[in-house]
């Protein structure tokens, strides 16, 4: 779970498994705190998600033909120029959200978890986690197409 997570964000095997390993060194670093005993895996999935942000965020992106956008855009790659640009434009707008926002957003599409699920591991309610995922994919949708209309003119 860490690894997907990690590799959702940054499309980099090699980032994933370097951020795999963080988190469990920084887990082992601090133990066992409050919020790690109440949810374990809530709790690593938001450790890699904030890690693979910082990760993204850092440095300029190296270009890779595998990555891990398939389950957010319903179709695998195969080295299409389109599709290799639509993945580019949606890892860039996965990279302005919240990391609240991307652990929801991967959980419900790349995991399948439901709303309810999705609160449950995350200490929400199914109402808040619902409107979240929403707001998040309609302001996906809202960079996504901005993009393609600045690149338009």
């Amino acid at each position: 779970m860490v690894y997907r997570a990690a590799y959702s964000v940054t499309g980099s095997k090699h980032d994933a498994q370097d951020i795999q390993q963080d988190v469990f060194v920084m887990l082992i670093d601090q133990g066992r705190t409050l919020e790690f005993t109440k949810n374990p895996a809530g709790y690593l999935f938001r450790m890699a998600i904030n890690k693979a942000l910082e990760s993204f965020r850092k440095r300029k992106r190296r270009k890779e033909t595998d990555d891990g956008l398939e389950p957010l855009l319903g179709v695998p790659s195969h080295g299409n120029p389109h599709q290799d640009d639509m993945r580019e434009r949606l890892r860039l707008a996965i990279a302005k959200l919240e990391p609240e926002q991307i652990e929801i957003l991967l959980l419900s599409v790349d995991y399948g978890y439901t709303d309810f699920q999705i609160a449950k591991m995350l200490g929400k309610t199914r109402n808040a986690v619902a409107v979240m995922l929403h707001r998040t994919r309609a302001r996906l949708r809202e960079w996504i197409c901005r993009e393609k209309e600045v690149e338009n003119r």
